[in-house]
């Protein structure tokens, strides 16, 4: 089923995707950023480094194929990265719930701490049927952001090839 585009409201004020775990909590995925971005690429090098050759990504795949095949990449890398694997979803997601804002109260700061606390608990060991629906939802909502920032690095590796910038060890042409 296609994605409807999003309204430049919903771009600008990002909610996150709601998903419901196996005991009935909701949480909201939260937009990849760097630092989350960085905990992916630790999963990916940690738990499928050697798979990564094997993995055709191409320019001209649909945001559909590349995250299909990020999702490969990364079931097939969480037994070997599994604290990875963890802290990645712990960073991508928050409780349903959470209040915000500057003026919170004690007992909703302290309501905030106990959502926060119960999902780590549950998201410490996960239920399987939870860490593949997770998992799915994110690569999901952020498959053709990462593709687009993909093609971005391929074409800024390529002018620095062309200008001499990037070692011959470097590239896989003999020059």
């Amino acid at each position: 089923m296609a994605k409807a585009p999003a309204t430049d409201v919903e771009v600008i004020v990002d909610e996150g995707e709601r998903v419901a775990l196996s005991s009935g909590t909701e949480v909201l995925i939260q937009p990849l950023k760097a630092r989350q971005f960085f905990k992916l690429l630790r999963i990916i090098t940690h738990g499928a480094g050697g798979m990564l050759l094997n993995v055709q990504f191409s320019p001209g795949d649909t945001p559909e194929e590349f995250g299909a095949k990020l999702l490969a990449l990364v079931g097939f890398a969480i037994p070997d990265a599994e604290d990875e694997v963890i802290d990645f979803l712990l960073a991508m997601v928050l409780p349903v719930g959470l209040k915000d804002g500057r003026t919170l109260s004690k007992t909703e700061k302290a309501t905030n701490e106990d959502m926060k606390a119960a999902l780590f608990e549950e998201l410490y060991n996960p239920e399987l049927e939870d860490l593949v629906t997770l998992i799915e939802a994110i690569v999901k909502r952020e498959a053709s952001d990462l593709q687009a920032l993909g093609k971005r690095l391929m074409a800024m590796f390529e002018l620095a090839k062309k200008t001499g910038q990037v070692p011959a060890a470097m590239t896989n042409s003999s020059e």
